[in-house]
């Protein structure tokens, strides 16, 4: 990996003395969640939550970056997946989300990270409604001020009732190899991502058989997202919010920024954001052995026990090491709570079921 330190630290000269061609500004908006505002007891409005990137990309540190990366993995990687990577975040600048009765502004992040909280009326919300296979959502339009420069994002409602299954991605539902460097480079790069065997197939199973909602959380960067939605378009699997991060330079090494415990904390988060906004709504949690997923979970069913109807953990059949690791995170958890699975056919068709 030496050859990715030496690319971080010829960005960090480019960009201190100035030596920098500027390319086109974009926004990506990554799909969010709303709840209902449980603040007041009379209270119909509901709680949205806007996530996005402002960014101006940067061509020359984009060619620099694929250069060196596919000099590190032998194979020729996805250069409109890099110049995400090497775009500058656009800070303090204004974005307004102008699709509602009354524009709604905020500023950018340090990062040109979009990230905020508002409220809106239930009649807006049924002004904006729209209901497919996915479950419930509105769309709200961004812009940029005094520039044409718009996207669209999606926002789920998630109700008190019901049930939600939250997802992790990267060797859960598509095959990633966070455990090598190389792997997680080509994976991440290639754009040509691949689906664990059968896991749409279960996923869009249980969609229509528990009228379910579904939520995406991922220690990948949400400069990953418009590949992402790709990969699930192209495999057919249930829409719903992604909770992403965001990769900085400040993250230098890229490998790390998966298994960072900043993701453990943010995951952790995120699953309590869900219980604590609804009232009866019950969870279903799917994750992996190979990074925290089985920890994370553990802690979350200690806390909320009559919110997680169960915890599938991802795994090879023939891992006995892994095995007695679950053994000894779920000691303390019924084992009809929890199971394990290799591909999509492994699970079962009744998610309450073991």
């Amino acid at each position: 990996m030496v050859n990715i330190f030496i690319y971080f630290i010829f960005i960090f000269i480019t960009r201190v003395n100035g030596f920098i061609f500027n390319d086109k500004e974009g926004l990506i908006l990554v799909p969010s969640v709303a709840f209902r505002n449980h603040s007041k007891i009379s209270s119909t409005n509901w709680i949205l939550l806007n996530q996005g990137w402002y960014y101006e990309e940067d061509f020359q540190q984009a060619r620099i970056m694929q250069t060196t990366l596919e000099s590190i993995v032998g194979k020729d990687l996805d250069g409109s997946l890099i110049k995400l990577f090497t775009a500058d975040g656009k800070e303090k600048k204004n974005v307004c989300i102008d699709n509602l009765n009354k524009p709604i502004c905020t500023l950018t992040d340090d990062e040109g990270i979009i990230k905020n909280t508002l409220q809106i009326s239930q009649n807006e919300i049924n002004r904006l409604i729209q209901y497919d296979d996915n479950g419930s959502r509105i769309l709200c339009r961004l812009s940029v001020l005094n520039k044409n420069i718009q996207a669209t994002g999606e926002v789920y409602l998630c109700d008190d009732n019901g049930i939600t299954f939250i997802s992790d991605i990267d060797d859960t539902i598509k095959i990633t190899g966070v455990t090598s460097s190389i792997q997680t480079i080509l994976n991440t790069f290639s754009g040509n991502y691949k689906s664990v065997s059968g896991m749409s197939d279960i996923y869009r199973y249980w969609q229509n058989k528990y009228n379910a909602t579904f939520a995406y959380l991922t220690a990948s960067p949400d400069q990953l997202y418009p590949c992402l939605r790709k990969f699930f378009n192209r495999e057919k699997f249930p829409l719903g919010s992604f909770h992403m991060r965001h990769f900085t330079w400040l993250d230098k090494n890229f490998i790390s920024f998966f298994m960072s415990n900043n993701y453990i904390r943010t995951k952790t988060e995120t699953i309590s954001m869900f219980i604590n906004n609804t009232s009866k709504r019950r969870f279903i949690l799917l994750g992996d052995i190979f990074q925290k997923d089985p920890e994370i979970y553990a802690s979350i069913y200690m806390k909320y026990p009559n919110r997680i109807a169960k915890i599938f953990i991802r795994k090879y059949k023939n891992d006995i090491n892994g095995q007695q690791r679950l053994e000894q995170v779920f000691n303390s958890i019924s084992r009809e709570k929890w199971a394990t699975f290799e591909i999509g056919s492994d699970l079962p068709q009744d998610a309450f079921i073991a």
